[in-house]
């Protein structure tokens, strides 16, 4: 199976894509509002419609609280994927309310970005006429996060791929795109990488590129993860999840791992639905192990693989069984991911926190 065809069978499924980790969270400083935390410990319980409506007694009280908008926008973001009533407008609308009222703050700025690159991506979709326009609000934004902190990595390594990779005629540009890698390499080895892996020829052979990278940094995760992801993308899944191993034996949170093999399978049978028979109980079996891992999946990770299961079940013309499983993923989390990709990790993250979550819009690992 052939990269563009995972990205096609990606697609098919998933108007929404949704932003794949990739990267480290750290103190951004921000003073956290207990009663906003409260409302984000709820949401990560699973009690979002009690976390919404605390948010809203929060904000009528007093409009101008950034921090409220802030989360706001995030679980409008998280509803949205889970199947609420939200529109990308509402999501839009909180991020900026957050920005307006804290215009220096990195994390909002950020996350405003974020859900700009959603907006142009979903414009992508519906092969609306004003994509390119779209696409310059979004680097835009970007780059203003830069402006406020220029080694902010994951938004460099947003506008890398999005000059990089873009047409001209939807807002590309390919020497924005290196200079932008350029920068980033210097900068930060992990990231400078996947900038100038963002940038490579399709035929370039990407499993020694990250090997000789893991030969000079034997014990970074994160570059045994992207050998288990090349591995993958080549179809090898022996040493795909040998490295996958070795990166969650370094760094046991990285057991999200275990669902890209799990989401493998599942594109494989979106591109092809006669090999559901012999895929789908592979991914079943991923995604059981995923779920009973350690450390203990999320709740919101917890709904979600809960649904994939539901997804496989379906697939293979188990209707009821799939029902079912969907009930069980509704009372963990009513508003849990229905998309193919893994959940935003940025929706995750405690509010005031400084994260290089990356995706890229434009490979499914």
């Amino acid at each position: 199976m052939t990269m563009k065809n995972l990205i096609s069978s990606m697609l098919i499924l998933i108007m929404i894509v949704i932003f794949q980790l990739a990267g480290a969270c750290s103190s951004g400083g921000t003073k956290t509002d207990k009663e906003v935390q409260k409302a984000f410990d709820l949401r990560m319980k699973g009690q979002v419609d009690e976390a919404k409506a605390l948010l809203e007694s929060i904000l009528a009280k007093d409009s101008t609280i950034a921090m409220a908008h802030y989360e706001m926008a995030r679980l409008k973001n998280y509803m949205l994927v889970g199947g609420g009533n939200v529109k990308i407008d509402d999501i839009l609308f909180s991020a900026n309310k957050a920005l307006t009222c804290d215009p220096k703050n990195v994390v909002y700025s950020y996350y405003l970005a974020n859900a700009k690159f959603l907006n142009a991506f979903m414009a992508m979709q519906m092969q609306k006429n004003d994509v390119r326009e779209y696409i310059k609000e979004t680097c835009t934004q970007f780059e203003e996060v830069l402006a406020q902190k220029p080694d902010y990595y994951g938004a460099m390594l947003y506008l890398v791929e999005i000059y990089g990779m873009l047409p001209a005629e939807m807002g590309g540009d390919s020497l924005k795109a290196a200079a932008y890698a350029e920068k980033l390499i210097k900068m930060n080895i992990y990231f400078g990488a996947k900038a100038k892996a963002a940038l490579a020829p399709e035929n370039t052979d990407f499993i020694k590129f990250w090997k000789d990278l893991l030969e000079k940094d034997q014990n970074n995760q994160e570059l045994m993860a992207e050998v288990g992801k090349a591995y993958l993308y080549k179809d090898d899944l022996t040493n795909a999840e040998k490295y996958f191993n070795e990166a969650m034996k370094a760094d046991p949170s990285k057991n999200i791992l275990i669902l890209d093999l799990a989401r493998y399978h599942i594109y494989t049978v979106m591109q092809n639905r006669d090999s559901a028979a012999a895929e789908l109980p592979i991914a079943k079996t991923y995604i059981d192990k995923y779920l009973k891992s350690t450390p203990e999946p999320i709740i919101p990770m917890k709904s979600y693989a809960t649904g994939l299961l539901a997804l496989c079940e379906k697939f293979l013309g188990n209707q009821t069984e799939s029902d079912k499983r969907v009930e069980e993923a509704k009372a963990i989390d009513p508003y849990f991911s229905r998309a193919s990709g893994v959940p935003n990790m940025l929706l995750f993250a405690p509010p005031g926190m400084i994260c290089h979550y990356y995706l890229s819009f434009f490979r499914p690992f």
